[in-house]
C-alpha cells in the first residue's frame, strides 16, 4: 500500500465530492438515512442491573473524539494534531480519568513518534474506560507535501444555479457571489475538518487512474478500512489467527437460477404476467412511488418489471437500486452462513471466541445466535457505530460489564454489525471485501454499496431476487454451492430462547417467517386454509417498504424494490400478494 503522491492534480475533485458529503448531511442528517425496520421493546421484567450504572455506561460510549486544533485532519508535518475527547468533563465524571495515549503509523504500519512525512497517519488511541476494560480507537490524518504543490489546478468553484432563477428573491441574486464565495470558503473548512476529508485525499494520492469510474470497492473509504483492520491485526496479535474462507463449491447437477420460461414451466396460469403487471401499475400510479417487481416460480421469470417514475419524471428501469433497509440483515445473515458452514464460526460460540478482549466478560457476552436473534442484550441501529467503524467491537466492550444476554427479545442492528467485525478477524478481510468476493462476485452482482451490515444496503430486484433463489435451493445458485442443506436448515426460524416467560417467538439466521393470511382468516392462524402461501414462508421486513418473501414449499419468490413505501401501502400490499396467489396454478 505505497502512496503515489499527487496532490495537486486532486485537490479540485476534493472540493466537488466535499460538496456532496455537506448537502447529504444537511438533507439526511449525521447518520445518513432511518435506521430500518427498528420496533420498540414492549418487554417488560426485572433487571439485575442497576439501570443507573447501564446509563452512565451508555453515555461513555457515545462520547466522542475531538482534535485541538479545529482543521488538522490534514495537517503540515511538524504540527501533529492533539487527540482529546470532545466533552472531557463528562468523561472524567464518568469515571474515565486516564490521559489518552496516542500512536502514529505511517502507511507502511511502521510507528514513530509522530508524523514526520506527507502521506496517511493512522492514530492508534489506547486508554481505560470505566468498567476497567481497555479503550481502543482509530482515527486516519494526512500529512501535506511540503511545499505544496500549485500547478495544474484548475480553477474550479461551487455554482448554486438556482440563486438566478426568476423567482429568487432580488435580495439574494444580487448577493450571489458572495454567497457562493461562503460556500467555497466552507467546503475547504469542512474538508480540512472532517476525517472522511483526510481519507479521502489519502487514497486519492495513494492509488493509480482505474481508467473509469470506481465501484463502491474500489472507494477510498474502503481502502482505509483494509489500513484499519491490517494495523488491528498487527497490535493485537491477530494476524496469525486470520483464515480463508473457501469459494463455493461446485455443484453437479446445478440449481435452479433465475432465467427465462414458459407460464407451465413456471407453474403458473397463462396470464400470470399480465394480472400482476396491471395491480403494480395502478399501484404506481395511485401512490406516485416507483419501484421494480420481480416474481419467481421453480427459477422461472413470471415478472421482472419497472413501474413509475423518479423524482425527475424519468421512469425507473431494472436497474433501479434502492436502500433495502433491514433486509440487510438477511444479506449479512446469507453471507455468515458461510462462515457457518465452513465451521469458521457457529452459531452458539461465543463474541469472545473472535475478540479476545471479552475472554474475561463471558456471562455478558452474546453468541452469535443471540446477536443475530435479537437476544443480545444489545440495542440500537447506528448510535455506537457500524461495521465501518474501526474498533465498533471495543465501544460494546466499554459497557459490557452491564450486558445481560438472553433475557429478553429487543429489536436492534448492534449484533449484526459486531458479526461483520468478528467476520473480519476471522478473514483477516475487510467487511466490505468480505460481501464483494464471497457473495456478490460470485453472484455476478453489480456495484452494490453495504452502508453498514444491518440496515443499509442498496440492491436491485433482480439481485435480491438472487438471494431470494438462493435460499429456495437451500444454500446454491446455478453450479455454486455457498453452503450445505444441512447448513441452511440451521438458519431458518426456530423458537427463541430468552428469559423472558412471557415472551414467545420464532426467530431465525436474519429471517423470520411471513404467513400472509386470507381475507377474514384469524389474525394468527398458521392454519394452511387460513394462508395466501404455505405456512414455512419467510423472509424480512423493510422500513422503506421492500419486500423479501420466499415460500420453499412452491419455490416461489417475490421482491420488490423501492424507495419508501408511499402511500395507502397498507391497502396495495395485502392485494398484490393476493393477486400472486391467485396465478399460482398448483
Amino acid at each position: 500500500m505505497k502512496p503515489f503522491p499527487r496532490f495537486a492534480k486532486i485537490t479540485s475533485l476534493l472540493v466537488i465530492l466535499s460538496l456532496n458529503t455537506v448537502l447529504t448531511a444537511f438533507c439526511f442528517g449525521q447518520n445518513g438515512r432511518a435506521a430500518g425496520g427498528e420496533t420498540p421493546d414492549k418487554t417488560a421484567i426485572p433487571q439485575r442491573v442497576s439501570e443507573a450504572i447501564k446509563a452512565e455506561r451508555r453515555e461513555f460510549q457515545l462520547q466522542e473524539l475531538m482534535l485541538a486544533k479545529a482543521g488538522s485532519w490534514i495537517f503540515k508535518p511538524g504540527e501533529t494534531p492533539r487527540v482529546l475527547w470532545r466533552d472531557v468533563e463528562t468523561v472524567r465524571r464518568l469515571g474515565c480519568n486516564e490521559p489518552l495515549k496516542v500512536r502514529w503509523f505511517n502507511s507502511e504500519l511502521e510507528e514513530l513518534p509522530e508524523p514526520d512525512a506527507s502521506g496517511r497517519w493512522l492514530a492508534w488511541i489506547e486508554g481505560a474506560a470505566p468498567n476497567g476494560t481497555p479503550l481502543r480507537r482509530l482515527r486516519t490524518f494526512y500529512a501535506l507535501p511540503e511545499p505544496i504543490p500549485v500547478s495544474n489546478i484548475p480553477d474550479l468553484k461551487v455554482v448554486i444555479p438556482s440563486l438566478s432563477n426568476p423567482n429568487m428573491p432580488a435580495v439574494v441574486r444580487e448577493h450571489e457571489s458572495e454567497i457562493v464565495r461562503l460556500a467555497n470558503d466552507a467546503l475547504v473548512r469542512t474538508v480540512m475538518g472532517n476525517e472522511q476529508g483526510a481519507i479521502l485525499i489519502a487514497g486519492l494520492t495513494e492509488i493509480e487512474s482505474l481508467g473509469r469510474a470506481a465501484r463502491h470497492i474500489e472507494s477510498t473509504a474502503v481502502r482505509n478500512e483494509d489500513f484499519n483492520l491490517a494495523l488491528k491485526l498487527k497490535l493485537q496479535g491477530l494476524e496469525d489467527k486470520v483464515r480463508s474462507l473457501r469459494p463455493p463449491r461446485r455443484l453437479e447437477p446445478p440449481a435452479f437460477i433465475l432465467r427465462e420460461g414458459s407460464h407451465d414451466e413456471a407453474g403458473v396460469v397463462s396470464d400470470a404476467k399480465a394480472r400482476i403487471n396491471a395491480l403494480c401499475h395502478d399501484w404506481a400510479e395511485d401512490s406516485g412511488e416507483p419501484f421494480v417487481t420481480l416474481v419467481a416460480r421453480r427459477g422461472v421469470i413470471v415478472i421482472h418489471e419497472a413501474f413509475g417514475n423518479d423524482a425527475a419524471g424519468q421512469p425507473v428501469d431494472h436497474d433501479y437500486r434502492c436502500w433495502v433497509a433491514s433486509i440487510t440483515k438477511t444479506v449479512t445473515a446469507i453471507l455468515f452462513s458461510q462462515f457457518l458452514d465452513q465451521g469458521l464460526i457457529d452459531l452458539d460460540d461465543s463474541l469472545a471466541t473472535v475478540f479476545p478482549d471479552y475472554r474475561n466478560h463471558e456471562s455478558n457476552t452474546p453468541t452469535f445466535r443471540q446477536c443475530f436473534t435479537h437476544t443480545s442484550g444489545l440495542s440500537g441501529h447506528g448510535e455506537l457505530g457500524d461495521m465501518h467503524t474501526a474498533h465498533l467491537e471495543n465501544i460494546v466492550l466499554n459497557g459490557i460489564d452491564v450486558n445481560e444476554p438472553g433475557v429478553k427479545y429487543s429489536y436492534c442492528g448492534l449484533g449484526y454489525e459486531l458479526v461483520a467485525k468478528a467476520m473480519e478477524i476471522v478473514t483477516g478481510k475487510s467487511a466490505a471485501r468480505i460481501y464483494d468476493q464471497h457473495l456478490f462476485r460470485p453472484l455476478g452482482f453489480g456495484d452494490v454499496r453495504m452502508g453498514n451490515a444491518s440496515s443499509s444496503g442498496e440492491f436491485t430486484a433482480m439481485e435480491l431476487g438472487i438471494l431470494a433463489q438462493w435460499m429456495v435451493n437451500q444454500g446454491s445458485y446455478g453450479d455454486r454451492q455457498f453452503v450445505r442443506p444441512e447448513t441452511f436448515q440451521r438458519i431458518l426460524p426456530q423458537p427463541l430462547q430468552v428469559a423472558d416467560p412471557g415472551y414467545t417467538a420464532d426467530e431465525g439466521i436474519g429471517i423470520h417467517w411471513q404467513r400472509h393470511r386470507k381475507p377474514g382468516a384469524p389474525r394468527d392462524s398458521k392454519r394452511d386454509e387460513d394462508l395466501l402461501f404455505s405456512k414455512n414462508s419467510f423472509g424480512h421486513g423493510s422500513f422503506s417498504g421492500c419486500i423479501f418473501f420466499v415460500d420453499p414449499d412452491r419455490e416461489l419468490v417475490v421482491v420488490q424494490v423501492r424507495k419508501q413505501s408511499g402511500p395507502r401501502s397498507g391497502e396495495w400490499s395485502p392485494k398484490f400478494f393476493q393477486t400472486i396467489a391467485d396465478v399460482l396454478s398448483e
